[in-house]
């Protein structure tokens, strides 16, 4: 019985990668919000700063950080590569995107384009950083 329960807990962690990745990803804009407006709010009155911009161009950057390093944490096994296949897709899915506006839009390649791209990336790097921290503790 304790040998269903791990297996359950296992498989139910690899089918909630890619759903909880999107999930916390999307949460984590709630933080940069509050970050961003109590960081930039003095006694109720912004400082003569816009925080739209800003979280216009930051967001995506998270959500893409986020993203990969959630499917890291939630993954049983074969955690980093996991975060290869999320960023993979993340950035298929980029430039997928980007090549359905070229034909619909005029092409953008926009700073907040850039930063999840970037985003993705450095996810993985990070990634890649604690896993190879975690397999230097294991020898």
């Amino acid at each position: 019985k304790e040998n269903i329960k791990k297996d359950f807990i296992y498989w139910f962690r690899w089918i909630a990668v890619l759903p909880g990745s999107l999930v916390f990803s999307l949460l984590a804009l709630f933080p940069l919000h509050w970050i961003l407006y109590f960081t930039l709010v003095d006694g109720g009155a912004i400082l003569g700063v816009n925080i739209q911009p800003i979280e216009y161009i930051l967001s995506p950057f998270m959500i893409a950080i986020i993203f990969i390093l959630a499917g890291f944490k939630i993954a049983p096994k074969y955690k980093f590569q996991a975060s290869i296949a999320l960023t993979v897709l993340w950035t298929s899915l980029f430039i997928g995107f980007f090549f359905m506006s070229v034909s619909i839009l005029q092409p953008q390649f926009q700073v907040r384009s850039a930063g999840s791209l970037l985003g993705a990336f450095l996810g993985l790097y990070i990634a890649w950083r604690q896993f190879k921290y975690r397999s230097s503790a294991l020898i």
